[in-house]
C-alpha cells in the first residue's frame, strides 16, 4: 500500500525542520509492515502562528485539504496527518473518499484502548487549552485530565534533537505534575517533543507512559487500508461521508480550484 503523510509544517524548505524530518522518516518505516510504501510531505508555507491565530490556521488548512486531494488523485492508498491540529477534520473527509487519519483523533483512541486516563504534555498553554477542547468534541471529555504545558518555541524543539537534556528536565517536572491529577498516559505536542523522546528511547516521563501518537499513525492507516478494501468506508456516513465527485468538482471550478 502506498501512503501519504502530510506534515504540518514546512518540511524540505526550512531547514529547522530536518532532524525532525529524518526523525519522523526512520521511525514510519521502522514501524511500517514491509510492502508499505510511505512518502513525507510538507507545507508549502508555515506562519508558525497557528497555535494562537485563526485566520492562520484556515489559510494553512487549505493547503493541507489540496494535498489531500493530490494524494488520492496520484493513487495513495491513505491521506495521514501527521501534526498534533487535525486540521480539515470534516472538510477533507468531504474532499476525498481513501481513508484519512488525524494524530489527535487516532491518539486519543488508542490511548483510551490502553489507559483509563489520559493527558496532554505540550509546548504551549493555548496549545493544551485547545486539545483539551479537541477531546471533549471528539468524545473523550470525561477520559482526559488538565494535563500541563511547558514554555517553549518550536525552534526550541528543534534543538533538542541535538541537545535533549534542558527539555527533558522541563518535560518530567510538568509531568509529575500531570501524574497527580490521575492520567495513566500521555500525549506531547507539538510532534517534535513525540519524536525526539522516540529518539531517545524514553517511553515514560513523570513515571507517565508516553504514547508514540507518530508511530501508531502508520499502524491505524495500514488497518483503515485493509479495512477500506473489505468495503468498510465513509460512504453515506453522515458527515463523515465524502462528496459526490461531480458536485466537489464543480465546486472547485466555481471557486477557481480548477479548470
Amino acid at each position: 500500500m502506498k501512503l501519504w503523510f502530510q506534515s504540518c509544517g514546512d518540511l524540505g524548505i526550512n531547514p529547522m525542520w530536518n532532524e525532525y524530518e529524518e526523525c519522523l522518516k526512520k521511525h514510519f518505516h521502522k514501524v511500517a509492515r514491509p510492502g508499505t510504501e510511505i512518502d513525507l510531505y510538507g507545507t508549502k508555507a508555515f506562519s508558525g502562528r497557528t497555535r494562537l491565530y485563526q485566520y492562520d490556521v484556515y489559510l494553512h488548512t487549505c493547503q493541507i485539504i489540496e494535498s489531500a486531494i493530490q494524494a488520492e488523485r496520484e493513487g495513495y492508498d491513505a491521506f495521514i496527518q501527521t501534526g498534533m491540529q487535525d486540521y480539515g477534520f470534516l472538510e477533507i473527509r468531504e474532499a476525498v473518499g481513501i481513508p484519512v487519519i488525524f494524530p489527535v483523533e487516532n491518539a486519543l483512541h488508542v490511548a483510551s484502548l490502553i489507559a483509563p486516563r489520559i493527558a496532554f504534555l505540550t509546548y504551549s498553554d493555548v496549545m493544551r487549552v485547545k486539545l483539551n477542547e479537541k477531546a471533549t468534541s471528539y468524545g473523550f471529555g470525561n477520559r482526559i485530565t488538565a494535563g500541563g504545558s511547558i514554555d517553549v518555541t518550536p525552534r526550541d524543539l528543534c534543538d533538542a534533537f541535538k541537545n535533549p537534556a534542558p527539555l527533558v528536565t522541563l518535560l518530567e517536572a510538568e509531568a509529575k505534575k500531570i501524574a497527580q491529577q490521575g492520567a495513566n498516559i500521555l500525549i506531547t505536542a507539538g510532534n517534535p517533543i513525540t519524536m525526539m523522546l522516540v529518539e531517545k528511547g524514553i517511553k515514560e516521563l513523570g513515571g507517565v507512559r508516553v504514547l508514540d501518537s507518530q508511530g501508531i499513525l502508520v499502524k491505524m492507516a495500514e488497518m483503515m487500508v485493509d479495512l477500506h478494501k473489505m468495503g468498510i468506508n465513509r460512504e453515506k456516513m453522515g458527515q463523515y461521508a465524502p462528496q459526490p465527485r461531480d458536485l466537489l468538482s464543480a465546486t472547485r471550478k466555481l471557486y477557481g480550484m480548477e479548470k
